[in-house]
């Protein structure tokens, strides 16, 4: 029985474990690259756009600081979540551990989950406006 991401290969511990993940299960790496761009909140992501209407909520609050210090933030989650793609994308272990099935419910799960947000990021414009507008007008 697997499970996605860590709990998928138990034995992999580090960053560099995880090389050659992308020749070995294309649909896993590209589920894992999606979730960490939206962690660090680049579009097209949903959580792209949960970041941008933070940041306008508080820049138009006149919280200007803490735009700033939320954009540190960002540029800081750039280092930690982005190095994780050089390991993922290099030749190198291409699954030296175990096999992985990406036809079991945890693969799906991932796979569908990271489609999702992208999905959302993409349509936030018609997402927003139809939740913005008043229920009995």
């Amino acid at each position: 029985m697997s499970q996605v991401g860590y709990l998928l290969l138990p034995t992999r511990r580090s960053i560099e474990d995880y090389r050659g993940a992308a020749a070995a299960h294309p649909w896993l790496a590209g589920a894992l690259v999606v979730s960490l761009l939206g962690l660090v909140g680049t579009p097209p992501t949903a959580l792209f756009i949960g970041k941008l209407t933070t940041f306008t909520a508080a820049w138009d609050g006149g919280l200007a600081w803490l735009v700033v210090v939320a954009a540190i933030n960002t540029v800081v989650s750039l280092f930690y979540y982005l190095r994780w793609l050089a390991p993922i994308f290099s030749r190198g272990r291409v699954d030296a551990v175990a096999p992985v099935s990406e036809r079991s419910w945890a693969a799906r799960t991932a796979v569908t989950g990271a489609f999702a947000v992208l999905v959302i990021g993409i349509a936030a414009g018609p997402i927003l406006t139809a939740f913005s507008a008043p229920l009995l007008g």
